[in-house]
């Protein structure tokens, strides 16, 4: 643990990303207020301030179905991170509710162990759109289709998450979900402020929403 945390030199802490169970178990240990930031542990017992995840990429899913997509397929690592899982979770439910065949070999991986990006492998029978958990995997996507000669949206309809900057290096730009990142940020900190006066938290959970952005990818 760092010293500043052992020797509380902090009066609180905002953990952001996907920190190991083990890890936060720990610092709930040292009594120190903290908040999570863009996940949760089911197991830890600890406010969160999260994007809208399921609803999220239930939009961008359903969106393509509005498009006459009806094979599709999702990239990410589903049990790499708590956000991944749940946009996955909007992925399938949009599928089912659409009655539409949701595929294993469409289910693409895209980090290995370690959260490290990994190149993809195409499947031999090809959807006709794929819902990525974020911008910067839509981007390596995109890049990987054209190389191996398909025609991005014509063929194969890629859409993002996060609405950061690969939506827009990308070429065609990226059909993306917009987080709230500052509101997010500042929920999250006011909710740490609370703890540390020894108030309650607003609510355990704060879902922050965001918004649906369409560009040239579908």
């Amino acid at each position: 643990m760092p010293t500043f945390l052992v020797n509380r030199k902090v009066d609180g802490l905002i953990f952001m990303g996907e920190i190991s169970r083990r890890y936060l178990a720990t610092a709930v240990q040292t009594g120190v207020p903290f908040m999570l930031l863009d996940f949760y542990d089911d197991a830890i017992a600890a406010d969160c301030v999260l994007s809208d995840n399921t609803s999220g990429s239930y939009t961008m899913t359903e969106h393509l179905i509005s498009t006459g997509r009806r094979n599709i397929g999702f990239v990410g690592s589903v049990l790499s991170t708590s956000s991944i899982m749940d946009r996955y979770l909007g992925y399938v439910k949009a599928m089912l509710r659409a009655g539409l065949p949701i595929r294993d070999d469409w289910r693409l991986e895209d980090r290995d162990d370690q959260g490290k990006f990994m190149p993809f492998s195409l499947p031999h029978e090809m959807p006709d759109a794929f819902v990525c958990n974020c911008d910067a995997v839509a981007y390596n996507l995109v890049e990987t289709l054209k190389r191996n000669g398909y025609r991005v949206p014509q063929d194969v309809a890629v859409t993002g998450y996060d609405d950061y900057r690969y939506s827009t290096l990308c070429s065609p730009q990226l059909t993306s979900y917009r987080v709230d990142l500052d509101g997010m940020a500042k929920t999250a900190v006011a909710q740490l402020r609370r703890k540390m006066a020894h108030k309650p938290a607003i609510a355990p959970t704060v879902i922050v929403p965001g918004g649906f952005v369409r560009r040239e990818s579908t």
